[in-house]
């Protein structure tokens, strides 16, 4: 057993699963490219097939759940936050009554405006959101070394993103505390605000006192030495397919823009 586990870092590290085993570099050029060709198509009829091909993929990595948890809730905000602007702005001019909402007139035109607002919103989002739903960061750092990237600049990036997460962790254990002592922490916007604001104070001591820890840490292991580093896990570099995956992605990219002009 320690065998076999101490001989799986001595490969590729593989998933078994397509879209997971590519390439951080060529996942974040495909879905680069797909969200810039939803800003350039700025159609409902483009950007809802994307939204559904990015719940799709997500779905066959088996990072539904992760992917959704986070693009649910930017549809729900989205949604309704441009549908009330749009109709808000369409007061006048030769618009189609659509359906009356307790004496509010809504237009049939400013739904199809906001839905192509809505769309090129959500299909740009939503393929981000699949690269990093799918996307360790340590495997894109990595990646970017890879490319040239210094270790230093990588690791900034690394910390910063892990510092997010432990920030969001860290403050609903404190919060978690907090309710037990008896301090109100449920309600209204008010008191949720009187019970987050004091665990500030711990919050930025713990992320002080986890940067100095980091630091001694890594000088431990002689992060600083001017030379090449070693790596426990080693990712397969793109292989000729994946680099012709990201080519195409442009291409296609490119072509939306070209379709966008001659319309």
């Amino acid at each position: 057993m320690d065998s076999e586990f101490i001989n799986s870092f001595r490969s590729y590290q593989k998933t078994g699963n397509f879209w997971l085993d590519l390439n951080p570099i060529t996942k974040l050029n495909i879905c680069l490219a797909f969200a810039f060709s939803a800003l350039i198509m700025l159609d409902w009829r483009y950007g809802i097939p994307l939204c559904l091909a990015c719940c799709v993929v997500a779905l066959l990595a088996g990072k539904f759940k992760v992917f959704f948890d986070m693009y649910g809730k930017v549809c729900m905000i989205v949604i309704l936050f441009v549908t009330i602007v749009r109709q808000i702005g369409m007061r006048t001019g030769n618009v189609t009554p659509f359906i009356n909402i307790f004496g509010w007139q809504w237009y049939l035109e400013s739904f199809v405006a906001g839905w192509d607002r809505i769309t090129f919103i959500l299909g740009f989002s939503g393929s981000l959101i699949l690269f990093f739903a799918t996307t360790p960061m340590r495997d894109l750092m990595y990646s970017f070394e890879q490319l040239g990237m210094s270790h230093e600049n990588s690791f900034i990036m690394l910390a910063s993103m892990q510092n997010i997460i432990d920030l969001k962790k860290a403050s609903v254990t404190i919060l978690e505390s907090q309710k037990s002592r008896g301090i109100e922490t449920d309600g209204n916007i008010l008191v949720r605000a009187k019970a987050f604001f004091p665990t500030l104070g711990p919050l930025l001591l713990g992320a002080i006192a986890s940067t100095e820890e980091k630091a001694i840490a890594m000088d431990a292991r002689a992060f600083s030495v001017k030379r090449k580093h070693t790596f426990l896990r080693e990712l397969a570099p793109a292989s000729t397919t994946q680099k012709t995956l990201s080519i195409a992605a442009w291409v296609f990219c490119a072509a939306t823009l070209v379709f966008r002009f001659i319309r």
